[in-house]
């Protein structure tokens, strides 16, 4: 046992790349959700309560479902609902986890054993469905230090003070003592998160780098503050843990940096227009649902050009048939 886990800290602390990836995936998780429970502490157990329940279930049943099937299907039920959960503001009902958390691990079951091709965290494109079906329900955020509704930094920012101005310290900021998403708000738990994820070898340096290029461009054009702009815990966590993902990007290394550069001129630059952090969220989801459509297209092609190719065996085979028979009867 003792050798066990002995072997288990050093694949860890030595060769992270070879754990499992849910593995990998929950550890660079671990830092952003502890954050979240010191800093909302109840709502933040409610939710994460939600989404472990959602997610193991899902865990068995696609064990039990899929048990007899050879290759197992490979599924991260639990991991995507915690994702979804995480980029729920603490003021939000509890039913809206609920749903989250459900419709998360439903998509992360039918992706996992019918169409293992699409590279999307199931668990961000459940939370943006809710949030458009029940017109941002998700997020409604709450002030950590009297447990009032507040506005996130940026929606406060834009909406009563100037465009060159911080409100909000960065050290708060930096911190995650400040409204916003649950499990998300903290920079510093990110930071520390996808550095293990780095190490692990499972982010792209590339898309990173020209995520912060895309971003930098619309605080330069419209003259606002770097610091407070940049320093956003809810921006870095999709784009660390999910956009800049190796296992949830396409294989072109041409397509990664554009996508970094559209995802962080968007991200940021949608700001102007008074979105607040959601449009980070909107537009990694945006990017990973269309990367989605061409899987599924491209899927849809090719099993209509191998269903052409065995139709027309078929009746080759069935003209050959004939012939022979109709050798035979003259014979």
């Amino acid at each position: 046992m003792l050798a066990r886990a002995a072997a288990a800290l050093d694949r860890a602390a030595f060769k992270p790349a070879s754990l499992p990836n849910d593995l990998i995936t929950g550890i660079a998780l671990a830092p952003p959700v502890i954050a979240g429970l010191i800093i909302f502490k109840v709502p933040a157990l409610e939710m994460l309560v939600v989404a472990v329940a959602a997610g193991t279930a899902g865990q068995i049943a696609a064990y039990w479902i899929w048990r007899k099937h050879i290759p197992r299907t490979q599924a991260s039920p639990l991991i995507a609902a915690i994702f979804g959960v995480a980029l729920v503001g603490a003021g939000a009902t509890l039913a809206t986890s609920i749903e989250i958390a459900i419709l998360a691990v439903t998509l992360e079951l039918i992706r996992a054993r019918y169409i293992p091709a699409i590279r999307a965290q199931a668990g961000l494109l459940a939370y943006a469905v809710i949030a458009l079906i029940m017109r941002g329900a998700p997020y409604v955020y709450i002030n950590p230090a009297n447990g009032k509704a507040f506005g996130d930094p940026i929606n406060v920012w834009y909406h009563f003070f100037s465009p060159v101005s911080a409100p909000i310290d960065p050290i708060r900021l930096y911190v995650g003592n400040v409204p916003g998403p649950v499990f998300a708000t903290s920079l510093l738990a990110v930071a520390i998160g996808a550095a293990w994820f780095a190490y692990a070898r499972r982010v792209s340096l590339i898309v990173l780098i020209t995520f912060l290029l895309g971003a930098v461009v619309p605080i330069y054009l419209f003259h606002w503050d770097y610091l407070f702009q940049l320093d956003s815990g809810p921006m870095w966590f999709v784009a660390a843990l999910l956009l800049a993902d190796r296992r949830l990007l396409p294989g072109s290394w041409a397509i990664r940096p554009v996508l970094g550069l559209g995802a962080g001129l968007l991200s940021v630059g949608l700001r102007r227009s008074g979105y607040g952090i959601e449009a980070s969220f909107f537009t990694v989801a945006g990017v990973q649902a269309v990367m989605a459509v061409f899987v599924l297209l491209f899927w849809g092609g090719s099993s209509a050009a191998e269903r052409m190719k065995r139709n027309r065996r078929l009746r080759q085979r069935e003209a050959h048939l004939r012939v022979v028979k109709s050798v035979s009867r003259a014979g």
